[in-house]
């Protein structure tokens, strides 16, 4: 059975063309014997385009004529003759006789055949200019990089759909938007459109309106608009919508997390050795353009990350006024991004209540607060390790293979700020493996191995200079395995309930043991309640994510360090969001829980604790140091169980104090820090002194917070 149709024909001032168009439609549906209606849609025409539509309704059974007035352009002319169709399907055309009507019996074989939602005409043939040609591709290109493929011609005027679409697709355009809103708003909704080719022929009388810019500045507009309007209609449909409430309420979580990161920063702010070394490195790509090629050396094994930690925070330093406290608040801000990005996965996975619970508890962590404050290169790992595995997801998940780059591009970045980032390569390379391979699959994920061999290419030409050095300490890593790493999984089993019973201990419990254990144990019993209940595939995503994490640090032989689960950070949290959104109907179970652990969060958050002084202290030293030298050049020494000298040689530098290392220059004084509470620097092994030689304690002071600072002199006898 043929499909019944409803031929909608706006028209504006087309007096010389529509009674040839009437005539040439109504002989079509009748040799085709289709029910069908045809409907005439006159935009408040000033010429006769009303009088002639009206001469032909005794002629055409079925014939309406609907009259705009004033004129609602040509977008409201076809919404008018929609609102007026009652046939299963309507089919769209032109009063201008450019388009073979003729041919709308291929569209309906085409439909019949594939089912298909609309039939789009392509549009062959010289009937258009060159210049509303160019206008035609210049527009689709436009649509593309919004909407991505819609048609090959998208505004093509011969269409065939199913009515019922227009109960789900928003039409708002009164103008020549109205095309590309029907196929994006049905693109988007993976309805099935399918394309056919036409005739088209020149204009021969009337005057065509398209190329008029003021027409094509308001679709411009209205594109802009609408992809906004069509990004929120889909999400409201797929219960993913951002509410007034939910934008609130986020906007309100990210304010206390910034507020408990940034208050009183420079005080509470970690400054030792690690962060002094790094502020070193980025002042020298500010002042020197010394651009290294390495970033920070690990303490296990002898390597080097790479160094674009160091190139995306030098910036902020700079910014500072050199002061350490721009790259920390450029860390903190890092932070918050991840905070929000924790919601926006897990609005997606899990829903709108359950993202807001997980994004306040990881938002007042104090272990996570501790470290997205300070400068240092492992702090900014969780952020691009959750922006990999949101990217492996997208293209895993949803076949958005560009995402790929951004990927790729994340775990570089994590690589370059801690090499346990390792731990996500099988989570990257499994799903994907895994994921659906389109046309486009090749070729981004060349992009993504290029951007990725880029970015890690200054590891590479280090190496390249220096006898391959860091390549062989990495092999001996790993082939040398009496204290490193086990190759065997079943050895890292012991190790992963003592791993994560840590892990939750330091994350969701602000380091409250008792507390800690009990979540952990609750946290696998909500995951073997869901993996044996239907889970979603999400859910299995972060189950392979936080496996293959605990059992990478389960083969680890060295002391776990708070930073070392930096690439897992934001994974208990999805976890416990997936265990809330299953269990919301228990909310006498679940908001007590949630309670508790915020209570805890919140009555141990750092600021609750004095701050550190940590930059002022060292800072105000390094000052002091310089003053005393009588500027002369000295060296320098630090007696610290938990420190290096890297933090006071950054202010001795940025002061330009004449102090040298002993490798430098062996200078006639050198200035012993002590921040042990018994110290003794005469005879002290520590190289600095060693290397300085026989001494004797010139002068000495004591500083209020309890750091003591020697000034050895020569004393070549050696004795008192």
């Amino acid at each position: 059975m043929r499909a019944n149709l409803s031929v909608v024909i706006p028209a504006y001032n087309e007096e010389a063309n529509l009674a040839r168009c009437l005539t040439s439609v109504s002989a079509v549906l009748k040799r085709l014997k289709l029910e069908s209606e045809i409907i005439v849609v006159n935009d408040g025409s000033s010429d006769k385009t009303g009088e002639i539509a009206k001469s032909f309704l005794k002629k055409i059974p079925g014939l309406k004529i609907v009259t705009n007035n004033p004129n609602r352009g040509y977008g409201g002319s076809l919404k008018a003759g929609f609102l007026a169709a009652r046939k299963d399907f309507i089919v769209m055309t032109h009063a201008d006789n450019q388009l073979d009507f003729s041919e709308v019996d291929k569209f309906l074989d085409l439909q019949s055949q594939t089912g298909a939602d609309i039939v789009s005409g392509v549009r062959a043939g010289g009937g258009d200019a060159f210049y509303r040609t160019f206008l035609r591709w210049g527009w689709n290109t436009l649509v593309r990089a919004l909407f991505g493929y819609l048609a090959s011609d998208i505004d093509c005027g011969f269409k065939l759909f199913r009515r019922q679409i227009l109960d789900r697709v928003n039409l708002p355009s009164d103008g020549a938007m109205i095309d590309t809103q029907l196929l994006a708003g049905s693109r988007a909704r993976n309805l099935k459109v399918v394309e056919i080719p036409i005739r088209h022929y020149p204009r021969t009388a009337g005057v065509a309106t398209g190329e008029n810019p003021q027409v094509i500045m308001k679709a411009i507009k209205e594109l802009a608009v609408f992809w906004w309007q069509l990004k929120q209609e889909i999400l409201v449909e797929q219960g993913k919508a951002i509410f007034r409430w939910e934008l609130i309420a986020i906007l309100a979580i990210l304010a206390v997390a910034a507020f408990v990161r940034l208050y009183r920063i420079d005080q509470y702010m970690t400054f030792l050795g690690d962060e002094g070394r790094d502020a070193i490195a980025m002042r020298d790509i500010v002042l020197l353009k010394h651009i290294p090629l390495i970033g920070p050396g690990t303490s296990i094994g002898n390597m080097y990350l790479g160094p674009w930690y160091y190139y995306l925070t030098a910036p902020s330093l700079l910014l500072a006024g050199f002061s350490p406290v721009g790259p920390s608040i450029q860390v903190a801000i890092i932070g918050l991004l991840t905070i929000a990005l924790i919601w926006w996965i897990g609005r997606q996975w899990f829903g709108r209540t359950p993202a807001l619970l997980i994004s306040t508890l990881y938002s007042l962590s104090p272990t996570i607060i501790i470290s997205s404050r300070s400068s240092w290169n492992p702090n900014v790992t969780p952020f691009f390790a959750l922006l990999t595995i949101y990217g492996i997801w997208k293209v895993w998940r949803l076949g958005y293979w560009r995402w790929l780059v951004i990927a790729a591009v994340s775990f570089a970045f994590v690589l370059n700020s801690h090499y346990l980032g390792l731990l996500l390569f099988p989570v990257f390379g499994l799903f994907w493996l895994l994921s659906p391979k389109t046309p486009k699959a090749r070729y981004y994920s060349l992009y993504a191995v290029i951007l990725f061999l880029f970015l890690m290419s200054p590891l590479l030409w280090f190496d390249l200079r220096h006898n391959w050095s860091n390549f062989k300490s990495i092999k001996t890593f790993f082939t040398d395995r009496q204290a490193t790493v086990n190759f065997k999984a079943y050895k890292a089993l012991p190790n992963i309930w003592p791993i994560w019973q840590d892990i939750s201990v330091s994350l969701l419990s602000a380091k409250n043991k008792p507390v800690g254990i009990t979540i952990a144990a609750m946290l696998v019993l909500g995951w073997l309640w869901l993996a044996t209940h239907r889970p979603s595939k999400d859910f299995w995503f972060l189950s392979a994510w936080l496996i293959t994490g605990l059992i990478g640090l389960g083969l680890y032989k060295q002391h776990i360090y708070d930073h070392y689960y930096g690439f897992l950070f934001p994974a208990p949290f999805l976890l416990l969001g997936f265990i809330i959104d299953k269990f919301k109907k228990l909310k006498l179970l679940t908001i007590p829980f949630i309670l508790i652990l915020l209570i805890i969060m919140v009555t141990n958050s750092p600021i609750r604790y004095p701050p550190n002084n940590q930059m002022a202290h060292i800072r105000e030293i390094s000052g002091f140091i310089a003053q005393e030298s009588a500027n002369k050049p000295f060296n320098l020494a630090l007696i610290a169980k938990r420190n290096y000298d890297a933090g006071y040689r950054y202010f001795l530098q940025l002061n330009q104090s004449p102090y040298f290392t002993i490798h430098q220059k062996l200078a006639d004084q050198l200035f012993v820090v002590c921040e042990e509470p018994v110290c003794e620097p005469i005879g002290n092994p520590l190289w600095e002194i060693a290397a300085f030689g026989w001494a004797k304690i010139g002068e000495q002071w004591e500083f209020p917070w309890g750091v003591k600072v020697f000034k050895l002199i020569h004393n070549p006898s050696g004795k008192p």
